[in-house]
């Protein structure tokens, strides 16, 4: 495992985190704003500005994950666009979706599934698009 570390393509981590930043931009403060809002039970609040947390958190975690992924990557010896693909799909699912249905699933959260159901797609989107993304550039 340690070994993999190494072999990690670190430039193509950062690209496909801003890539990923990037859609997570489009998807929560574009396509789904209003439902996401209406989600967390706060679409008749004001809006804020957002602080620096709110930008730096999800990209800071969205490296880790796609880091994570990039080792899997490479210690599953995955080179093809087709595992890679599987193995984004595998995660997304596997991983992101119960997690994001788990955190909703508490008293802070009006609306726990239709939470998930505005994050899952963009949590298995971002994992695919990540791990097409590092296999083209290793």
């Amino acid at each position: 495992m340690i070994d993999a570390l190494s072999h990690v393509n670190w430039l193509a981590v950062l690209v496909a985190s801003v890539a990923q930043f990037v859609l997570g931009g489009i998807w929560f403060a574009g396509l789904v704003a209003k439902r996401y809002a209406a989600a967390l039970g706060i679409a008749d609040r004001p809006r804020q500005k957002p602080g620096p947390l709110f930008f730096g958190g999800p990209l800071v975690c969205g490296t880790v994950i796609i880091a994570a992924t990039a080792i899997l990557l490479r210690v599953l010896g995955i080179t093809t666009y087709d595992r890679a693909f599987a193995l984004g799909l595998l995660v997304g699912l596997g991983y992101l979706v119960p997690m994001t249905l788990t955190i909703a699933i508490n008293p802070l959260f009006p609306r726990p599934i239709a939470y998930a159901l505005l994050n899952a797609p963009f949590f298995v989107a971002g994992s695919l698009m990540s791990c097409v993304i590092l296999t083209a550039l290793s």
